[in-house]
């Protein structure tokens, strides 16, 4: 003989179920979250570095080093640091390096080896992503620029 099931809800399961669905839930906007407040810094700090170079004349290099931003003066002085642990991948690349960009009072555009600059982009781990864009004068605006024709 094969019992019927009664379909009975028990409380402790419609709690379970719902802490589990609000956890998953905080989770992901703590996620996003920390991807916004990470491009909100790193394009201030980008902004910054540029305003410097164009305010005093000189020559600011940034280098991105795994999740860390350094903004280093000609001499190689450490002047800025930043950590963007949504850092993913640097499109960036000048005539001294990889993954760096080099503000000037003129802009960027002297060092590029993209005509148009390049972008930044930061990734969650729920897989969210902003962009940062670099142009030739050193504006920083969000977005992606287009391939290299």
């Amino acid at each position: 003989m094969i019992k019927k099931a009664t379909g009975e809800i028990k409380p402790y399961r419609v709690l379970i179920l719902t802490l589990l669905i609000v956890s998953t839930g905080i989770l992901i906007l703590q996620d996003y979250s920390r991807l916004t407040k990470d491009f909100s810094k790193l394009m201030s700090f980008l902004t910054k570095a540029r305003l410097k170079a164009m305010q005093d004349d000189v020559i600011l290099t940034t280098h991105f080093m795994g999740k860390n931003v350094i903004v280093k003066d000609n001499n190689g002085n450490v002047l800025e640091f930043l950590h963007v642990s949504t850092l993913h991948k640097v499109n960036y690349d000048t005539k001294l390096g990889k993954n760096m960009i080099v503000f000037t009072g003129r802009g960027t555009s002297p060092y590029n080896i993209r005509v148009h600059g390049g972008d930044i982009t930061l990734k969650s781990w729920f897989g969210f992503r902003k962009n940062i864009a670099v142009n030739c004068t050193g504006l920083v605006k969000e977005g992606l620029y287009p391939e290299d024709d």
